[in-house]
């Protein structure tokens, strides 16, 4: 980062092994930036895109929990150093599944996923009822205030 350049570098990969619902890598890549400029932090994300039986298969290796999970992120450092580097696993049936009890899209929710690694990345948690309050509102302030600008998610 240049001193005349005061946006912190971000690089962002993104991989879709789903076919249950179309990614729009271009976008996802614009919304990780989106968030993590508000945040105020730089870093590289990797962002991957699953279906049920690989998430599981991940949430039993990692987690010791073989059932299907919304997202897994792995942050590849333990301290809460700048700039950040992770992986963002997210699963498609997930978003499938949760988007009717949430009364969102299928899309929506599975950006609301992005968003939701994304934070705990920087360092939120929901272990607790106030830290998932404090990272539920800011996940609906980050989603809210990207679909103003850009519009809705649509499937």
């Amino acid at each position: 980062m240049t001193p005349a350049d005061s946006s912190p570098e971000i690089l962002v990969h993104v991989e879709n092994l789903q076919e249950a619902l179309p990614v729009d890598a271009d976008r996802v890549e614009r919304l990780v930036r989106f968030v993590l400029e508000r945040e105020e932090r730089s870093g590289e994300i990797s962002i991957c895109f699953v279906d049920d039986e690989r998430i599981a298969q991940l949430h039993g290796e990692f987690l010791d929990d073989p059932t299907p999970t919304d997202v897994i992120t792995f942050p590849f450092s333990e301290d809460d150093s700048r700039p950040l580097e992770g992986e963002i696993v997210i699963s498609s049936g997930a978003a499938l599944r949760q988007a009717g009890d949430h009364g969102t899209t299928p899309l929506s929710e599975l950006h609301l996923y992005v968003i939701h690694g994304l934070l705990h990345l920087t360092g939120y948690d929901d272990l607790n009822e106030e830290d998932s309050l404090k990272m539920q509102a800011a996940q609906d302030r980050y989603l809210h205030a990207w679909i103003d600008l850009y519009g809705a998610f649509t499937d």
